[in-house]
């Protein structure tokens, strides 16, 4: 039976602002691969300590600490915006997870990290409009150690307060996160070398931890590093290419 009247359709789905922002770089392919890369890498992971016996069962908070670390690189190396809030996660897990552990110098680390994001938030831009990878001038690298040292020193007079310990590797890894983050914010390709930096001490500390998914993550890292350095460069030849053409 039809009453004459036009057939109507339901209006689509639309979702304002931040919203329609953030569901748009959700379905970006960038975004897809990290997740499939995660659970690649945490499998592989997971299945190399079982068979060399660094684990018998799974710390599920280790695991999501893990996963969304690898993720939040992933999407570092390709430039995504969205690393941003998938690190504070990360970082959040992390803190928790060492704390528990006793490893009070990553624990404030990871813990300092979490709101410090928010900075890189913003100095990276939209995904559209995102800040061009460079090299750090010489004049700014001052600035660099100077921001670089006071966050240290805060950070281990906050360790010594709650009564921690830093160890030499505690101290590498300290430092180094803190000024890579800077040089990562500011998207300065130097960052991977500090990285590279980092990787090797927490590869170290994390296994004698008794952590072998967080420290094999790093063994991962490390070699990521290497194509995060050859990803940005071939970003800066695409840019200059574009400028001179």
């Amino acid at each position: 039976m039809t009453t004459g009247q036009p057939a109507t359709t339901a209006p689509a789905l639309t979702v304002p602002g931040f919203g329609a922002n953030l569901y748009r770089q959700l379905r970006d392919r960038a975004v897809i691969e990290s997740a499939v890369v995660a659970v690649v890498l945490i499998g592989v992971s997971y299945v190399i300590a079982l068979a060399a016996g660094w684990v018998q069962t799974l710390n599920w908070l280790e695991v999501f600490a893990v996963v969304t670390s690898f993720s939040c690189t992933y999407l570092c190396v390709k430039q995504r915006r969205l690393n941003y809030p998938i690190g504070a996660i990360s970082t959040a897990a992390y803190a928790v997870l060492f704390w528990q552990q006793e490893l009070v110098a990553s624990a404030l680390l990871n813990a300092y990290l979490t709101p410090a994001l928010v900075y890189g938030w913003f100095r990276w831009r939209a995904d559209e409009q995102t800040r061009p990878v460079g090299f750090v001038a010489l004049r700014w690298w001052p600035a660099y150690i100077a921001v670089t040292a006071l966050a240290y020193f805060g950070a281990s007079a906050l360790v010594k307060a709650l009564g921690g310990q830093m160890a030499p590797t505690d101290a590498a890894i300290l430092i180094g996160t803190m000024l890579a983050q800077f040089l990562l914010d500011n998207k300065r390709i130097e960052t991977w070398a500090v990285w590279a930096v980092v990787n090797v001490a927490a590869i170290y500390t994390y296994f004698e931890a008794g952590l072998p998914l967080a420290g094999f993550q790093y063994v991962f890292f490390l070699g990521n590093t290497l194509y995060g350095a050859y990803s940005w460069r071939q970003s800066m030849a695409a840019r200059r290419a574009k400028v001179t053409a």
